[in-house]
């Protein structure tokens, strides 16, 4: 199973988590993305108008929303024994570790798999590997840092890179680009490992 996720937080701070976007991927089959917002934890609740310009979630959109202690049982199922995909999964991964951290969560066991560095390998001659710049080469209309929209987008630039290699799993997408997924799991945390060109 694949679980592609995208987060939109309220502020820098990284558990400020207002958004998730989820879209599970079995057996090649992309199920219907959906997105969650989420009332940030106490410690980081603040919006700043710098987030608000980009993702549109204010607070009054936020208050009868579920903390990320309360939501995140019902995703986890959809993490353990996955591939955790995001574009940009430094921030991603990062983000959720964060969420998990302040509500005393256990991290569950996954890989996961960024397909920015993915992009970067597979078609070093693009201008740019930002979300919008891919989607548009695959013809996919989005809309930008809507987390639902967002893990969408992601979905389908995987998918891409699953056909235009020949691959159908990150794994094996990886040992073609040259990447090593990372690895997550309680008291453990791998980074995702990209090959230098020799």
């Amino acid at each position: 199973m694949i679980t592609v996720i995208d987060f939109e937080t309220a502020n820098a701070d990284r558990g400020s988590i207002c958004s998730v976007g989820v879209v599970v991927i079995r057996n090649g089959v992309m199920f219907r993305p959906r997105e969650v917002l989420i009332k940030p934890h106490c410690s980081c609740r603040y919006f700043s108008p710098f987030n608000i310009q980009i993702h549109g979630i204010t607070p009054d959109r936020v208050c009868d929303a579920p903390e990320w202690g309360d939501f995140f049982p019902k995703l986890a199922p959809y993490l353990e024994g996955a591939t955790v995909v995001a574009h940009n999964a430094a921030f991603d991964i990062s983000v959720l570790r964060k969420g998990l951290e302040l509500y005393n969560l256990p991290t569950p066991h996954f890989d996961f798999f960024c397909t920015c560095k993915a992009a970067k390998k597979l078609w070093p001659e693009m201008e740019n590997h930002k979300l919008n710049t891919l989607a548009a080469r695959f013809g996919h209309q989005f809309r930008h840092h809507n987390a639902a929209e967002d893990a969408e987008a992601a979905a389908v630039i995987l998918n891409a890179m699953f056909k235009e290699t020949g691959t159908s799993d990150c794994r094996t997408l990886g040992q073609h680009l040259g990447i090593t997924p990372g690895t997550a799991a309680p008291g453990v945390f791998v980074p995702i490992k990209v090959q230098k060109k020799k």
